[in-house]
């Protein structure tokens, strides 16, 4: 069965479990869970943002909602562009002066060393796709790993059942698909290799 999308993906999931009583809420609950799971595992370009916003007098900046984790962070002021270090939470270095930051770390929120003036923050960073439901059928990791969603639900479904073999069966396949899906578009990123053009004698 294709897994082309939303509606595809729970009956292949009901198909597979041979649990005919299951629900569309309770799949949809399974794919949910499935979905936690892949967006702290998979890193992909589809999932690379960016975003930008203004801070003003303020050492603190909400994240995007679809925040995942951060990859790189720049200020602008006055024309300049600033690249951020990023310190751990409890390894900032906290200034009392005011100015362009020149440390970030990220908790529940965005947070720089110093209060800043007036800056463009310019963020990039991993974003959670939009997830599947009714009124969102398909996403790129459905549509490119199908069987990271497949294999991501049925473990929690079988760990719904208390099935403890089959739970553990597709947690490693999920866990295979997911780094392979790394690694493929890792390798893809990079392009072809290119050609070398030997002249005269080799070895």
């Amino acid at each position: 069965m294709s897994l082309s999308n939303y509606a595809n993906l729970k009956a292949a999931l009901r198909d597979k479990s041979h649990r005919n009583d299951m629900t569309d809420d309770r799949l949809n609950e399974f794919i949910d869970q499935a979905e936690a799971d892949i967006w702290q595992r998979l890193r992909i370009r589809t999932m690379d943002t960016r975003a930008t916003a203004s801070s003003n007098a303020t050492k603190y900046l909400a994240l995007p909602t679809d925040f995942i984790r951060m990859r790189k962070l720049t200020v602008s002021s006055g024309g300049i562009l600033y690249e951020l270090e990023y310190r751990t939470p409890m390894g900032i270095q906290h200034d009392s002066a005011s100015g362009i930051p020149q440390q970030f770390t990220v908790t529940s929120q965005l947070e720089f060393d110093r209060i800043p003036s007036t800056i463009t923050v310019e963020m990039q960073y991993f974003a959670k796709l939009t997830a599947l439901s009714d009124a969102n059928t398909t996403n790129d990791v459905l549509t490119n790993f199908p069987n990271i969603y497949f294999y991501g639900a049925l473990k929690h479904l079988y760990a719904w059942t208390d099935d403890e073999g089959q739970e553990a069966r597709y947690d490693a396949k999920f866990e295979r698909e997911i780094d392979q899906a790394n690694k493929q578009d890792k390798r893809d990123g990079y392009g072809p290799a290119p050609a070398m053009r030997l002249t005269g004698t080799t070895p």
